[in-house]
């Protein structure tokens, strides 16, 4: 998933979209041992959808924090 796609969500959905894609990796890695998955380069591209999601979370929360300041 592209940046902004990520940036354009609201809190919730991006709540949402950290859940889904933490289970997709989970089930990805199952499939990676168990030799199911045919495509290991999914495996990488949930991981740095997870980290850039969780990195605007953050960056929203930090600014929410200074605003209350």
């Amino acid at each position: 998933m592209k940046l902004k796609d990520i940036t354009a969500k609201t809190d919730q959905e991006l709540e949402t979209l950290i859940k889904t894609e933490r289970e997709a990796l989970a089930k990805a890695v199952i499939d990676s041992r168990t030799k199911e998955i045919k495509n290991v380069k999914l495996l990488a591209a949930h991981k740095k959808t997870i980290a850039r999601a969780l990195t605007i979370a953050h960056e929203r929360n930090i600014a929410k924090e200074e605003a209350a300041e």
